[in-house]
């Protein structure tokens, strides 16, 4: 069967398209609940239905103002055709004032705002699942509450949010040279993992906001709603387990140790009142050096705008004292 008659042959895309065309009508301030609204339908639809998986191609619906998309096959942008279908691999990107649909299945879908770039990708981990790779701007997915893990990802270049089901908000922008990620769960739930940290599952009205620095060598999270587990490496079997909750902060400093060429890495966890809670130290790949990493007394006094770093003695890594001049502190990073 030819890609395009299979596309006509799909019922939920037709339904899909019809709602969408109804959608484009209304008025401005209406369109984000009828976006959830039509989407809630198709999935509903698509439930009675069964599960049919996704679709081949990726179409594009509710297109509005700037909008195109690079077809991998031409490897040139050109504006973006209402109910058009594109491969896999395609970037679509909004101007200013556009805004567009990614439809990936009956059920399954991707709003894009104004200022945004997306890639439209099979999961690298599962080639019948689906990924979309955020380069800039925001975007909210449309999923299934009972999706299954491993079919639906959000990717970002310093972080990864997997197993994916429900609806969910994505926003990437610049501040300077940092990059600031905020990921806020509506229903559902996501897996984020990021160098040294994992968030388990962020759910119903979780947020965080995530900022890096070029080149990794800060990232910066904060709990902006709801509570929360994070794990924070620290190179032994035990991670350590904190609960954040909105104002608590961690950050992560990397850098590469002058003997040896190692990443080391430092931990800095505070609490939403500002107390330090936990520092970890440790090399990456030597499980043998590690400093510190359990919680701190609730009145110890820490110097909290400075990295817990290992430094280098001799042919040897040894941990260095708090707040040593191994890593600038906030201040040198603009934050």
């Amino acid at each position: 069967m030819k890609i395009r008659d299979y596309i006509v042959m799909t019922g939920t895309a037709c339904a899909l398209v019809t709602a969408m065309q109804g959608f484009a009508q209304t008025e401005d301030a209406d369109e984000e609940d009828a976006v959830v609204e039509m989407v809630e339908q198709m999935i509903e639809q698509d439930a009675a239905k069964g599960e049919r998986g996704f679709d081949l191609l990726v179409r594009a619906i509710s297109v509005r103002g700037a909008a195109e998309v690079k077809n991998p096959d031409t490897g040139v942008f050109a504006p973006m055709m209402k109910n058009k279908a594109y491969p896999l691999g395609s970037v679509f990107r909004t101007g200013a004032g556009g805004s567009v649909v990614a439809v990936f299945s009956g059920s399954e879908s991707v709003e894009m705002f104004e200022n945004t770039e997306i890639v439209v990708l099979a999961s690298q981990d599962n080639p019948k699942g689906r990924s979309v790779r955020l380069v800039s701007g925001r975007i909210k997915t449309f999923l299934k509450d009972n999706l299954l893990e491993g079919q639906f990802s959000v990717e970002t270049p310093n972080a990864s949010c997997k197993n994916m089901a429900g609806r969910a908000d994505f926003s990437l922008t610049m501040e300077g040279e940092n990059e600031r990620l905020q990921i806020a769960a509506i229903t559902g739930a996501i897996r984020v993992e990021g160098p040294q940290y994992t968030i388990g599952a962020l759910r119903a009205a979780n947020t965080v906001s995530v900022l890096t620095s070029p080149n990794r060598a800060l990232s910066h999270l904060t709990g902006e709603k709801g509570d929360y587990k994070i794990t924070l490496d620290n190179e032994t079997d035990n991670p350590v387990v904190y609960d954040m909750s909105p104002k608590a902060v961690v950050k992560i400093w990397r850098e590469v140790a002058p003997v040896g060429g190692r990443m080391v890495v430092s931990t800095l966890v505070v609490s939403p009142t500002g107390k330090a809670r936990h520092r970890i130290s440790f090399v990456v790949g030597r499980g043998n050096i590690v400093s510190a990493g359990d919680e701190i007394e609730p009145d110890a006094e820490l110097e909290l705008e400075q990295p817990i770093l290992l430094q280098a003695t001799g042919n040897d890594i040894a941990p260095a004292r708090q707040g040593a001049a191994v890593a600038a502190d906030d201040d040198d990073w603009g934050l």
